[in-house]
């Protein structure tokens, strides 16, 4: 699918520290980024940016998250406070993710059910 086609404005922003609610900017407030990205450093759940999920639907249920050429589904939780959970620790361990490694999320679809990200690690994998 064309990433360009079916993806929504929005600034980057960055979850540094073990709390995975506390989000620091990564670009101005007057730069845009198309597609919408946030990178979160690996603690023992996934929470999704708060700046990102103003674009994804309310009632949102499932992702596809793409890496390395494969496709991961994993099922969000419903409500403002958005994660991964059924499916997301099945795509740490076959990517040999650890703790403290970052991971960029890149939204290039969404629809009122489902989103798809694509992800790129980054640690001593």
């Amino acid at each position: 699918m064309d990433s360009s086609s079916s993806t929504k404005r929005a600034l980057s922003y960055s979850s540094t520290s073990s709390d995975a609610l506390s989000y620091s900017s990564t670009s101005s407030d007057n730069e845009e980024e198309n597609p919408p990205t946030f990178e979160v450093v690996m603690t023992d759940s996934c929470y999704i940016s708060r700046k990102i999920c103003k674009h994804l639907p309310p009632i949102l249920e499932y992702a596809f998250l793409h890496h390395r050429g494969k496709e991961w589904y994993v099922n969000m939780s419903v409500g403002d406070q958005k994660r991964f959970k059924v499916g997301w620790r099945l795509f740490v361990l076959e990517n040999f993710i650890s703790r403290a490694f970052v991971v960029k999320f890149t939204l290039v679809d969404v629809s009122p059910l489902r989103a798809i990200f694509n992800v790129q690690v980054k640690g001593d994998g």
